[in-house]
This record gives structure tokens, C-alpha cells and sequence, in this order.
């Protein structure tokens, strides 16, 4: 006999009260794995309420694993395996997943604990940071963002909650296809997809060519967190070295006379980490060097916009007549990271191809977003927001090389001046003190710089910081230049 009683003035449904009474039974064992329970009627008839609350309560408990329910027969109270409780989870589980994973994805990890997973050292909370390449949010157009992407979300509705196009929201492309031939990239909409994020693109890019044996070729150092996706795609690295005017091209021909690699990365303008970019001569060389022998360049234009000193000279992608040339741009290190919308502009069978592969990733990029950063566009803000974005960097960068002009001695320290981007690469001299470990080192005087080594496959041969403005004002920078000074005083003090 099952006793149970019904508060007729609870709030809680009639069928939820027989539910939960039945299951306490059975969570203190009044009830046992075998028990019968009353059928839906016996019961219906006992508590004085209608069969199909009886009916709704059994079938609940049936979806929670506690009851047999079998035609023509009374409900049974099951033995369920117990609920993974947090009392009862145990913190390592029966697999091995170090052994579950591949070489690869266990390389992936390593990387990712290096840059994210380390404990911050000690005086690091106070530091003035060099390390960070996002955003400084105190220049984020905020409110005109905001008026776009409620104007949009008005105008477009539930079409914008969707699921978008895979190559992207069709507007967005053909206003970036616009803003290219600006550029002198000469693209339409259809050789434009749409990614989340640049870092999206160059995988997209890397997926496309991987297969057993083939290698990429690109500059060291280079872009760290381009290096482990290389061998999370089972593909080679080939390293061509980085000289004060690029990529070394003769050692680049060189190369390619003896292997062919599937792909050439490279970053013409403000490279990440040296700051470089690359003359006209020298883009002209390095894309006559890839026709020649056939290998496509994936051109990593992340900072293209952010061009302040000097002259403009033109992406490699501008004099691509032969559609060599994969260009991959983003919003993100001009207006806001966290939008992740960035681009690949190349030949469209290129683009098709890079469609299907990012259908079967993650579908698309979300609709909404793109059709605001359209509205953004089509309005002049990112135009002014770019101006704005030039003004504000031009002045920090020009703090920044004072500083290091005036506190840095030249036998501690060598950097070549950037013509824009955000950063800075400094090649320490041998010092006499040299820490064991640079980071630490430098958190002990109140400032963080990248260390250059997580730019490098292999051994850099020296020690390298690599220094980044992009959220800090000319008071942080000139006083973060100070505290570096002082870090490399004491590693070098002693020195003649």
C-alpha cells in the first residue's frame, strides 16, 4: 500500500507532489528496486484526484530512470545507477586522457599552459603589462555600436537569429569586399568569407592544405599561436628567418628549390612579433618567388589598418593577378576582440572550399554581430574610429621610443622603430646576470613583457621581449619603459 496525501492548497501541481513523494520513497529505501507501485487508477481513486495526474506522475519518474513502465502491467520501482552527485564525482576519472589524445593535441595543451595556464609570478597583479595584444577598452565606440546593433536587430528581426549564410551575412561581405578595393585588393563579395576571428581563418587555411608529409613555410619568429596549429594539422614546419627587412628571400628561394610546401604564412605589416613590415621591393619579390614555384602565401593582415609613420605601402594580395595570394583580415585588433568577425579574401574555388570546411566546424558566424559591424561600417564609425585609433597610437608609440631611447641602453638592448601596429621587439645583449627566469624577473620591477621564446620553434639563439601598447596610455607606457630599464640595469649591472 502506497500512503501518500495530497495538499489541496499547495502551489506546487498535484502530479509533482505524487512525483517527489514517491521518489523520496525511493531515495530512503521505503521503496526497493522490484516494489510495485498502485496502478493509475487505485491510485487516482485513493488520493480522490483525476488518472491522468496519476499518469503524468508515473511517466516522470519513468524519464528519470526510476520506474518500469509496461503495458498491462503495474509500475515496478527500477535499481537506477546512482546520479553523479558532487559527493560522489570523483576529481580523476577511469580514462587516461593523456593517453586518449594524440601527440599533437597534447603539444596544443603544453602551449596553452605556457601562455594561459602558469601561475602569474609574484608582484604581477601591480605590474604594468606589456604582454596583452587586445584592446584598450577605454577607446571602444561603445555607443555608436550599441545604436547599430539595436537598429539592426529592429530592422532584421528573428532573420538575423537564424542560422546565417556559411560564407557570411551577404551585406558584411560586400562591405568588406568595398573597403579592400580601397586597399587596391580587388575582390568581390563572392571571394569574401566570413570568420570568427582571424585565428579562424589561418586554421581554415591549414585544414585546407593538411595531408601526411606537407609543410607550411613562414618567418622566425613568428606568430605564436599560429605555431601549434601547424602540428595539431600534422603539418611540417619550414622556417625561413626573419631579417630587419622581412623574410629572408634568398633564403626563401633557396628553400623552395629544394622541397615545395603547400603554403607560404607570412605578415608583411607590423609582423607579430618584430613589428616589421615589409618594403614594396620586397613584396614584389617574395610573390614573383611563390609564383614561380607555385606556392600559395597566406597574407596574415591583422593589423593592416593600423598604419600611423610614413607611407602606406600595399598588401601583397594588391598585386595578386595570378590568385596566389589568401588574405586574412579582422576586425578585432581595431575595433572590438570580443566580436571575433574577421575575413579570408582569395580565388573563389579557394573560398568554396574554405565554405565547405567551416560548414562542418561550426556552421557560421553569428548573423547578428555581422550585420551590426555592416551597420557600424556603413555609417562612417569605423572610418572615424580607425582616425581616432591612429591619433590616440601614433602618441603612445612616440612615448614609447622615447622612453626606450632614453632609459634602455644600447648595450642592453637593440629594437627597430615600428611605422604603426602595436609593438615593439627588443633583442637583449648577453647580460652578465642573466635570470633564470625573465618573467618573474621583470614582475619584481612592476612590469610583464612576453618573453621571445614562445615565438621560435626551436632555440632563438638569444633572449628577445616582445612589448605591446595596445591597452596601455602614455603615462603606463612611459612608466612601464622605466621599470623595464631598471629590470635590465640590474641583469646587467657589472657589465663593461
Amino acid at each position: 500500500m502506497l500512503l501518500m496525501e495530497i495538499d489541496e492548497r499547495s502551489e506546487v501541481p498535484k502530479f509533482r507532489q505524487i512525483m517527489e513523494g514517491i521518489r523520496e520513497r525511493i531515495g530512503n529505501s521505503t521503496l526497493r528496486p522490484g516494489d510495485r507501485l498502485p496502478s493509475t487508477r487505485r491510485l487516482a481513486d485513493t488520493l480522490g484526484i483525476h488518472r491522468s495526474t496519476v499518469t503524468l506522475a508515473y511517466q516522470e519518474l519513468w524519464s528519470l530512470g526510476l520506474l518500469d513502465i509496461r503495458p498491462c502491467a503495474r509500475p515496478r520501482v527500477r535499481e537506477r545507477k546512482q546520479l553523479a552527485t558532487p559527493a560522489v564525482r570523483k576529481e580523476r576519472g577511469c580514462i587516461n586522457w593523456e593517453e586518449i589524445a594524440s601527440e599533437a593535441g597534447g603539444d596544443v595543451l603544453s602551449a596553452y599552459l605556457l601562455n594561459y595556464g602558469t601561475p602569474e609570478p609574484a608582484g604581477a597583479s601591480t605590474a604594468i603589462d606589456f604582454r596583452s595584444l587586445d584592446q584598450d577598452r577605454r577607446l571602444f565606440p561603445l555607443e555608436n555600436f550599441r545604436s547599430c546593433l539595436t537598429r539592426v536587430a529592429r530592422r532584421g528581426g528573428d532573420a538575423l537569429l537564424a542560422y546565417g549564410e556559411h560564407a557570411g551575412y551577404p551585406p558584411l561581405r560586400e562591405t568588406i569586399a568595398r573597403r579592400m578595393r580601397t586597399h587596391s585588393i580587388n575582390v568581390d563579395a563572392e571571394e569574401v568569407l566570413i570568420t570568427n576571428g582571424a585565428q579562424q581563418g589561418i586554421d581554415l587555411v591549414f585544414r585546407m592544405v593538411a595531408a601526411p608529409g606537407r609543410a607550411v613555410a613562414f618567418e622566425t619568429p613568428s606568430y605564436g599561436h599560429m605555431l601549434p596549429l601547424l602540428g595539431l594539422h600534422g603539418l611540417r614546419p619550414i622556417e625561413i628567418t626573419m631579417r630587419r627587412g622581412g623574410m629572408d628571400l634568398d633564403a626563401l628561394e633557396s628553400t623552395l628549390q629544394r622541397e615545395k610546401p603547400a603554403l607560404l604564412y607570412t605578415m608583411p605589416t607590423f609582423h607579430n612579433p618584430t613589428g616589421i613590415s615589409t618594403d614594396q621591393a620586397h613584396r614584389e619579390r617574395l610573390l614573383a618567388i611563390c609564383e614561380r614555384h607555385r606556392v600559395p602565401i597566406l597574407e596574415d593582415a591583422f593589423d593592416e589598418e593600423m598604419k600611423y609613420f610614413g607611407k602606406v605601402v600595399l598588401p601583397i594580395k594588391s598585386m595578386d593577378a595570378r590568385n596566389v595570394v589568401i588574405y586574412c583580415g579582422t576586425f578585432s585588433k581595431v575595433l572590438f576582440p570580443g566580436i571575433r568577425i574577421g575575413w579570408v579574401a582569395a580565388e573563389r574555388e579557394c573560398i568554396r572550399r574554405l565554405t565547405a570546411i567551416r560548414c562542418f566546424s561550426d556552421i557560421s558566424s553569428n548573423t547578428l554581430l555581422q550585420a551590426a559591424i555592416d551597420e557600424f561600417c556603413r555609417n562612417g564609425y569605423y572610418d572615424r574610429h580607425v582616425n581616432c585609433m591612429h591619433r590616440v597610437f601614433r602618441k603612445r608609440m612616440q612615448v614609447a621610443i622615447r622612453a626606450l631611447r632614453e632609459h634602455v641602453r644600447p648595450r642592453w638592448a637593440e629594437w627597430d622603430e615600428p611605422s604603426g601596429g602595436y609593438l615593439i621587439w627588443l633583442k637583449l645583449k648577453p647580460p652578465a646576470n642573466e635570470p633564470e627566469d625573465w618573467l618573474s624577473h621583470l614582475a619584481c620591477h612592476g612590469v610583464l613583457a612576453v618573453p621571445g621564446n614562445r615565438s621560435f620553434f626551436g632555440d632563438p639563439g638569444a633572449n628577445y621581449l616582445r612589448l605591446s601598447i595596445s591597452t596601455l596610455d602614455e603615462e603606463e607606457i612611459a612608466e612601464g619603459i622605466r621599470r623595464l630599464a631598471r629590470a635590465l640595469a640590474e641583469a646587467f649591472a657589472g657589465d663593461t
